[in-house]
């Protein structure tokens, strides 16, 4: 995977063509990566969602500590599990914009990339009333000229300072010590709500969450880490 994107970012160099991973931060501009450092406030993130099962397991974990976490939804998700979404919102968690297909958008024209993540803002203003103001472009990958466009529509892109790696169907144990081993102040960290074929993300969540109360964090969603400085 590594190799694929190195050359794939050494094409994009060579026909001066700018590209920003979520992976890379010293490319960052107006990309979110991570909030305040000297405060102890992280912010759970779950990416690809919703699924009928998987979500589920996950916000009952979250339920059972009192966690508010943000879900960056891919639309077309959104559409075939409604209730799902539902129940999220419900819970009162933070509902992102994770477009509507799970393109790589730094492959798309300005016209898709709009299309996408209107279609998957109107998918959730239709069953929540809430407006997305949150972006997260899936495998991390935007242009610059797409980070003003995704700013111009209203949106803060948001990508993350720790990658549990869960979607590659790590063990519980191994999520675990991922984060125990890396936190600090400030964490955005990417999980997913959307695995296939199972998800040991729950499990891992058990063993992550009251280590990390007891460590004297507090969890915060995205925008309430973002309104705390950054």
């Amino acid at each position: 995977m590594k190799q694929i994107l190195g050359k794939w970012l050494t094409a994009c160099l060579a026909l001066g063509i700018g590209v920003h991973f979520c992976t890379m931060p010293l490319y960052a501009r107006d990309i979110l990566y991570a909030g305040k450092r000297d405060e102890k406030r992280i912010a759970i993130t779950f990416d690809d969602g919703p699924h009928p099962g998987q979500t589920g397991r996950i916000l009952k974990v979250l339920e059972e500590y009192g966690i508010q976490a943000t879900f960056f939804v891919i639309g077309q998700n959104v559409r075939n599990y409604p209730q799902v979404l539902s129940q999220v919102a419900a819970a009162g968690h933070e509902i992102g914009n994770h477009t509507y297909h799970h393109l790589d958008v730094s492959k798309l024209d300005s016209d898709s990339l709009r299309r996408e993540l209107q279609l998957t803002a109107a998918a959730v203003r239709s069953l929540t009333g809430a407006e997305c103001r949150l972006f997260r472009p899936p495998t991390g990958a935007i242009r610059p000229d797409q980070e003003e466009q995704v700013r111009s529509m209203g949106y803060r892109t948001v990508c993350w300072s720790i990658d549990t790696e869960d979607w590659r169907g790590m063990s519980a144990d191994t999520i675990a010590s991922t984060v125990l081993g890396r936190v600090r102040g400030g964490d955005i960290i990417l999980f997913h709500d959307y695995i296939s074929p199972r998800s040991h993300t729950p499990e891992a969540l058990r063993q992550i969450i009251p280590v990390l109360l007891q460590r004297g964090y507090s969890f915060v969603t995205v925008s309430e880490l973002m309104n705390a400085g950054e």
